[in-house]
């Protein structure tokens, strides 16, 4: 399946086989004329409209090491050691289990990184309030807006 992004580079090329100027381009796609005149340009040079390969710092971490620490990850996730405890590993688990395995310290922020390369989400638990009373929010909500025959505006007044 095609991307948002990779249809519109797809429509700039049509439209400028259709001999429109970058300027048309950009007026009719909603876009600036430099993003056109840009992917004409990379269009023309390499034939393709595919993101190019970023550079950056590779990871120190070997695909069966991460692999490795996928497993276990899962593993724990699956088979959780208390039973009233939720299935779910905090990003500071994998940071310890990690510094375990390979004896290589790392951020909280890029073990955050490794999770998401490795396939996995993060779920943030949402708090509830310790007075949180779910029968006075249930009163509430069947007696405010149903039951009220005034102007919303005449109550704060």
């Amino acid at each position: 399946m095609k991307s948002a992004r990779q249809k519109e580079r797809e429509l700039i090329i049509r439209l400028h086989n259709e001999k429109k100027s970058t300027y048309q381009i950009a007026d009719i796609l909603g876009i600036s004329q430099t993003k056109a005149s840009f992917w004409i340009r990379r269009y023309i040079k390499t034939g393709s409209l595919e993101n190019k390969p970023r550079s950056g710092r590779p990871t120190p971490l070997t695909t069966s090491e991460l692999n490795s620490i996928a497993s276990t990850i899962k593993s724990k996730l699956l088979n959780p050691i208390q039973k009233n405890k939720k299935a779910g590993i905090s990003s500071k688990e994998v940071l310890q289990l990690i510094d375990h395995k390979t004896k290589r310290k790392y951020t909280l922020r890029h073990i955050q990184r490794l999770l998401h390369k490795m396939g996995f989400s993060l779920v943030t638990p949402r708090v509830s309030h310790i007075r949180k009373d779910e029968k006075a929010q249930e009163k509430f909500r069947k007696n405010f807006k149903k039951n009220l025959n005034r102007n919303m505006w005449a109550i704060l007044s």
